[in-house]
């Protein structure tokens, strides 16, 4: 009795905390949801005139995309693969191809998708000998390693225009770029003073004894360990996997554009790829479904992209890109679950 009586606090409050995410969620999804209206009112297109286009794809560039999609997956399941190797655990090609799938699938079905696809590689990395931390830890680096091939590949397609931007700004107003490198050193300089100062040292160590701030410490700890385990040469590679695919996705939403004859300036496709992206990254409906159409159709068409062939190609795109890596995701992830080992031994996996 007293062991539930403690307990009830924990679960009131679990519940208020996701009362309080779902209410986020829902909010920020309005807000979306009013901002694309204002944003696409009167210039969504006739549904005669998209169906019209997507009748008249050229189907050889359909099995372009398609292929340029698949590829994608593999260079996504070989980023899992080599970080994998850097901390000594052993995955063919074939299972990290099955894995990644299944993930895609998990993602793109369930309401709660990022955190379930997780989950289940962190199952599927401790059948094949990892321990639990270092599953969890190779699943966050995976991430990270993610993030960072998109900035990488968002530095290649924009440096030209940053640099520039930079240099006109050094020499016709300093002013600005000054106080924002300043802001910068100040920002650098916090960590250092607080460091220094007792009563800001003191307010740490008090904060890390909170539950949620030790766990997620030791978490961090055990990541930068895992880290410092992976050679230079896996993280060069994993990160290069990583910009890989990213480049096949954005080449598939390419060659999805050419598929229904429209004419789009590569610039403008990798603007408004790189846009969807970081919205893609709020994980309000599963796999982005809604939010993902909305977000590219509406940088298309204020890239100067007819509405009707704006609508074209994102539908082609998330056609490719979605609903035809349901089927191989989930017969990969009925056939993992089927065959497990460790299912047989402890009942589930």
């Amino acid at each position: 009795m007293r062991e539930a009586a403690a307990a009830e606090p924990a679960v009131a409050a679990s519940r208020r905390r996701r009362r309080l995410s779902w209410s986020l969620r829902l909010t920020v999804l309005a807000v979306a949801a009013v901002a694309g209206w204002f944003t696409l009112r009167g210039r969504v297109p006739a549904p005669r005139d998209v169906a019209a286009m997507l009748a008249g794809a050229d189907l050889r560039w359909i099995a372009v995309a398609i292929l340029l999609q698949f590829l994608s997956q593999v260079a996504f399941a070989l980023q899992q693969r080599r970080l994998l190797a850097g901390v000594a655990v052993r995955l063919s090609v074939r299972q990290a191809v099955a894995i990644t799938y299944s993930r895609s699938a998990i993602s793109m079905v369930l309401p709660a998708g990022s955190a379930m696809s997780a989950a289940f590689a962190i199952r599927q990395y401790r059948r094949h000998g990892a321990a639990t931390g270092t599953a969890t830890a190779v699943t966050v680096l995976s991430g990270l390693a993610s993030a960072a091939g998109l900035a990488l590949l968002a530095g290649a397609a924009f440096a030209p225009q940053v640099a520039s931007w930079l240099v006109r700004t050094a020499t016709e107003r300093p002013g600005p770029l000054v106080a924002v490198l300043a802001a910068l050193a100040a920002v650098g300089l916090v960590p250092v003073v607080a460091h220094r100062h007792t009563r800001w040292r003191h307010a740490v160590r008090r904060v890390a004894r909170w539950p949620l701030a030790a766990r997620a410490v030791g978490q961090a700890r055990r990541a930068v360990r895992d880290v410092r385990s992976v050679s230079l040469r896996d993280w060069a590679a994993t990160i290069a996997y990583a910009a890989v695919n990213w480049l096949l996705d954005l080449a598939c939403l390419v060659a999805a554009a050419h598929a229904v004859n429209v004419e789009v300036p590569w610039r403008h496709i990798a603007t408004a790829y790189l846009a969807v992206q970081i919205a893609r990254q709020i994980p309000l409906t599963p796999g982005g479904i809604g939010l993902i159409e909305a977000s590219l159709l509406a940088a298309l068409v204020a890239g100067g992209i007819p509405e009707a062939g704006a609508a074209a190609v994102v539908l082609a795109y998330r056609l490719i890109s979605f609903w035809l890596i349901l089927p191989p995701g989930l017969t990969a992830y009925v056939r993992l679950r089927r065959f497990s080992p460790s299912r047989a031994r402890h009942g589930s996996v």
